[in-house]
This record gives structure tokens, sequence and C-alpha cells, in this order.
């Protein structure tokens, strides 16, 4: 994919990679898919090489991709420090919503005939998105359609901890940890579930991520994400738990609860995907993830025409 920068209203700059196919290729409908990336990782999660990339499912569809780095990731300006009275996931989910999603309507939606947005969230991104959404239907003077939101890795039942691994806090940015490759591998891809030559851009694909973002996920987030986000999110959800994660209970009950969550919203479809790992994207079922998560975006595109006539 190729990068691209862009300058927010707020004045910070805001990185990431992004496939834009032709627009003769496209459907009738034609949404822009924005995926956010999950701790540790950056935008190239969506592009690690070329098996595992979002790029063949956005040219075979024709629906165009941007991938971000995440504020405070990589090439994206830091939200730190965070206001007093806030944290972490309200306040990316707050930059998403006021600065970030209008910018990218505007520079690759509207001038590529789409129609809406859909997020694409993994992990640890899934709580800005998710806090995006709510916000966005709680804002009268939205600056951006919302077709939908696509989220997995994230719940809310903590399998049991054996001790975080060391985090290396020397030669990254203030405020950041950098988690070793090893451990790091060792918990998002479960035995036999990545291909090798995934494993051997472990470090490439490696990157800072601001300590206070996962603090935020077990000090707040948790506890509650249903109450104050999920339950005022009216756009389409596709919501996935993995069976074989290494942060959440990867069971039936489990994905229940999280779906009967988005009490608001006009659509919400729930899969338990049995085997697979936390970073799907980056797994066997990388190919397969990207096309339900692009066929389910082209139908938020349809529903969100359909709804506008």
């Amino acid at each position: 994919m190729k990068p691209f920068q862009l300058t927010l209203s707020n004045k910070s700059i805001l990185a990431g990679i992004r496939n834009i196919p032709s627009i003769s290729a496209s459907p009738k409908d034609r949404p822009l898919i924005v995926g956010l990336h999950g701790g540790t990782y950056d935008s190239g999660y969506f592009d690690a090489n070329e098996t595992h990339s979002a790029s063949h499912a956005s040219s075979a569809f024709g629906v165009p991709f941007v991938a971000i780095d995440r504020p405070s990731y990589s090439g994206t300006s830091s939200l730190i420090p965070i206001p007093e009275g806030s944290d972490f996931p309200c306040e990316t989910g707050l930059w998403l919503h006021k600065f970030i999603l209008p910018a990218l309507w505007s520079n690759f939606g509207v001038a590529n005939q789409c129609n809406c947005i859909v997020l694409l969230c993994h992990s640890m991104g899934t709580m800005g998105g998710v806090v995006a959404a709510a916000m966005h239907a709680q804002d009268e003077t939205v600056s951006y359609p919302l077709g939908g939101i696509i989220v997995s890795g994230l719940g809310d039942k903590s399998l049991p901890s054996n001790g975080d691994p060391p985090v290396q806090q020397t030669h990254v940015p203030p405020n950041h940890g950098l988690f070793p490759v090893e451990a790091k591998d060792s918990l998002m891809f479960r035995p036999g579930t990545v291909h090798p030559e995934i494993l051997a851009l472990s470090e490439q694909l490696n990157v800072p991520s601001p300590l206070e973002e996962a603090q935020g996920l077990y000090t707040g987030w948790v506890q509650s994400w249903r109450e104050r986000w999920a339950a005022n999110v009216v756009a389409p959800v596709m919501f996935a738990l993995v069976e074989q994660d290494c942060f959440f209970e990867g069971t039936e009950e489990h994905l229940k609860s999280c779906v009967g969550a988005f009490t608001s919203s006009i659509r919400v479809d729930g899969s338990l995907v049995r085997g697979a790992p936390h970073c799907m994207e980056l797994s066997y079922w990388s190919q397969g993830r990207y096309a339900r998560s692009f066929g389910f975006a082209m139908e938020c595109a349809a529903s969100f025409a359909y709804s506008s006539c």
C-alpha cells in the first residue's frame, strides 16, 4: 500500500497507508474502510506482506481502504498528556470523531465517491472505534457518514494472566514501551496458527506503544464500555471473538454477552472464530477475515444508501 500524511484541523499529523482501487471497479454503493490497529502494532498491521494484506480484498472488491497509525503511534501525533478527567480510549475516540475521520472522509471518501465510512477495528483499536461510533450517534452535526463498525480481539472477560512480559522503556518515545518480540509472538499466535513468514517480520511489525492505553483497558474500559459507549452505538456492528485468544475468553457465552452490549445498534452480527489466534489478520485466517469484513462493509454501504433514500 502507499503511505500518506495529513495535517488535521487541530494541527496534528496523521500518518497511514492506503489502497484506492479504480472507481470503475467499485460496487454501486462504495464504503471507505478505515483500519484501526491494536496495541504494539501500527498501520502496517493491515499490510504485513504480499499475502497478509487488506489490499487484496480492497482491489478485488473495488473498495477503498485506509489504515492509520492511531494517535500516539508511529507517524501520528501524540495525544499525551491526557486531559484531567479523561482517559486514553476516550481521547482516541474524540480525536477520531472530531479530527481524523472527517479528514479521511474529505480526502479519501468524497474524492472516491464513497457513501459512508466503515471502521475495521482490532484489539485495543476497538476502544477508540466504539467511542467514536457512540459520539457520532449522539452528534447532531456530524461531518462524516458512519455506515458500520467491525470489531475483533477485544472483550471484557479476561483470561488468567501469567504475568506481564517485561517492557523496554529505553530508546522509545516518552510514556511508551516496547514489548519483547518473542514474548509478544507467544501471546498473539498460538502454535500452528501463523505462517513462519509472519514471524520473520516480527521485529518490523513491533512498535512502541503508549503505556496509558494498556493501563486504561483494565482500569476503566472493561468496567464501563457497555453502558457508556456500546449502548449508544447506532450503526451496524460485526463483532468477533477468537477461540485461541490470549487475553479474553474465546467462548460462545462471552461472545453473546459482548454482542448484547450494543442495544441500540440497528444490526449486530456476532461470531466465534474457531481455532483462530488473537491477530487474525496476520494468521492463516487472514484473507477469510478480510473477505468477510469487506463483505459486511459493502452490505453496510448498501443499507446506508437505502436508508438515505
